[in-house]
């Protein structure tokens, strides 16, 4: 096979030509790259085909320049020409579609979309013909090409003039470059070397400038766009703040009917809620004297009974009677009689004390319930309220004297057992001759044991005490429901009964230490995190224990050294003491705790 005619222009291998073609190769391929690398953050596909374009021609450029005998070897340079020209086929392939992008958006240039893509497709083929081994089919697919080229450029020069007269932006940058590649054709077939050269040149600036036109309407669409999103957003901003706006001016005034309807109920609860107290009061009290009545007396004492039992704490009861009132009805009538017994009771009261009660138990019987007091102390008082009632002198009817029983409540007593003994001891009194208080036996049934304290109690002492009332008061309250569920669990009280004090006991621990992560959060405890995996841990157990309590599986030792070991002494007395330094240091205004210490 003999080998393809040399190219003419690659003969011209000055050391000028060789810059010269390959600056213009450089600038070929430097657009290109250009129209690549801006594909990715403008996502055209005009930059990318455009920058596909400029490779192509580039390096056919190459291979019908002096570039060539520079960069290949010898060997190779006999297919340098025919891949030229199969390059330049393919280069006006990828410029059809170029154009075709670009002018997309006018319709006069769309009617010739058809005829420039068929010429283009035609003129690939041809130039693939170019890399047989075949002279003529090379001269032949040169001629071809070299018709096809021009015509192709006519073509889309005259689409670019449509679009141009339909206002299209990027029509005079196209059509430069359009113009620039018949110049080629041209030139080409004359073989001057200073017209491809320059023809080359528009061609890159030309191309340049239809990049930059194309990225420049990207980006004035993409603004456009932008603010469109923008301008978008702010109305449905806008409208938001209307809608929120009204519906804020809905709520208000739903809360101020809410408000004024909340008054107006919180007004009339407050005068039904002194009207049910007058009734309360009308119902538990004896008019006359102002005493609980027997409902009253029945409802309070049976909790505090409960609170002796649970707490081993002393309860007593005094019963007293006017000696002789009979005589007074009888002979100063019975006015005088109501106002013996109003200012006897008036009298009693000044000697009671505020957690005293004082009831009428009938006629002119009445009861004087005494908490936290023992025998001793009940016969003190009674013999107080004897002497003051006997030192009264009433205009009529002149002094009245009493006389009183005096009980102490045994565990295990009913309430009508101990108002019997109590009553009892009244009887006796008059006996032996009235205006004398007597103290009643101690009850022999078995099952009823005399008071005793709790074998197993906590004691709260001034000594625990961290300064701050809040937290104070708290651990007092522990103290005394842990003592309480302890004096349960030593009585062998019912499960239900050990259940319920072991749920307030929690109740409120819970609560406290909640109280209490909170006080040391305000005042930056740095020991914080671990005291508050300290409160989680006693409530997880805790709340094993509470289980085992329902499961009817009260392990009674585990209960009280949780109780007694981890919950009171080993926290409260213990880990809380830490704390205690750095409460009183921040409670002192210089800083330093209270006192000086």
């Amino acid at each position: 096979m003999s080998a393809p005619p040399p190219n003419p222009l690659a003969a011209l291998s000055t050391p000028l030509a060789l810059a010269t073609h390959a600056f213009l190769a450089g600038i070929l391929m430097a657009l290109a790259l250009l129209a690549i690398l801006a594909y990715r953050p403008l996502r055209d596909r005009a930059l990318s085909q455009a920058g596909l374009f400029g490779l192509v021609v580039s390096v056919a450029w190459t291979g019908v320049s002096s570039l060539a005998p520079a960069l290949l070897p010898a060997s190779l340079l006999q297919y340098a020409h025919p891949a030229s020209l199969a390059l330049a086929g393919l280069s006006l392939v990828i410029w059809e579609r170029v154009t075709s992008t670009l002018l997309a958006a006018s319709p006069g240039a769309r009617r010739l979309a058809h005829v420039r893509r068929g010429t283009a497709l035609t003129a690939l083929c041809i130039a693939l013909a170019a890399i047989l081994p075949w002279p003529t089919a090379h001269a032949l697919a040169e001629l071809l090409l070299g018709l096809l080229a021009p015509f192709l450029a006519l073509l889309t020069l005259s689409a670019v003039l449509r679009a141009r007269r339909e206002g299209l932006r990027t029509a005079g940058a196209l059509a430069t470059a359009t113009v620039s590649i018949l110049v080629c054709c041209v030139s080409l077939w004359t073989l001057s070397l200073a017209l491809i050269q320059s023809a080359l040149v528009v061609l890159a600036m030309s191309l340049g400038w239809a990049m930059l036109s194309r990225m420049t309407e990207l980006r004035v669409a993409k603004e456009e766009a932008q603010r469109a999103r923008l301008s978008a957003a702010a109305h449905q901003a806008h409208h938001l703040e209307a809608l929120v706006e009204q519906r804020n001016a809905e709520l208000s005034a739903r809360l101020l009917d809410l408000n004024e309807a909340s008054r107006t109920a919180e007004t009339a609860n407050q005068g039904l809620q002194r009207a049910l107290d007058q009734l309360e009061e009308v119902a538990a009290t004896d008019r006359l004297t102002g005493a609980w009545n027997r409902r009253r007396f029945e409802e309070a004492v049976l909790a505090e009974i409960a609170l002796a039992h649970r707490r081993r704490e002393p309860l007593s009861l005094l019963m007293f009677d006017l000696d002789h009132f009979k005589r007074v009805n009888d002979i100063h009538g019975h006015g005088a009689g109501d106002a013996v017994l109003a200012g006897t009771a008036q009298t009693v009261r000044m000697y009671l004390r505020a957690s005293d009660s004082l009831v009428r138990w009938g006629g002119e019987e009445f009861l004087v319930m005494a908490p936290a007091t023992r025998l001793e102390g009940a016969l003190g008082l009674a013999e107080k309220l004897r002497a003051a009632v006997a030192a009264v002198e009433y205009p009529e009817v002149g002094q009245v004297t009493m006389s009183l029983g005096v009980s102490e409540y045994a565990l295990g007593e009913s309430l009508a057992e101990w108002i019997e003994r109590t009553d009892r001891a009244l009887y006796l009194a008059k006996s032996e001759g009235r205006n004398r208080s007597r103290a009643a036996t101690a009850p022999d049934r078995a099952g009823i044991k005399p008071f005793s304290r709790p074998l197993l109690e906590v004691v709260w002492e001034d000594a625990y005490e961290s300064g701050h009332p809040h937290i104070d008061g708290q651990h007092q309250r522990l103290f005394r429901l842990a003592s309480a569920l302890m004096a349960v669990l030593t009585e062998n009280r019912p499960l239900p009964e050990v259940a319920l004090c072991l749920e307030s006991l929690l109740a409120h621990t819970a609560q406290h230490f909640h109280d209490e992560e909170a006080l040391l959060r305000e005042a930056r405890y740095p020991g914080l995190h671990e005291h508050a995996g300290i409160h989680a841990s006693l409530i997880s157990r805790a709340r094993d224990l509470q289980a085992e309590v329902q499961a009817d599986r009260l392990d009674f030792g585990r209960l009280i050294s949780f109780l007694a070991l981890d919950l009171v002494k080993g926290h409260i007395l213990g880990e809380d003491r830490n704390y205690f330094g750095h409460l009183q240091k921040m409670s002192s205004p210089d800083g330093t705790p209270p006192g000086g210490a």
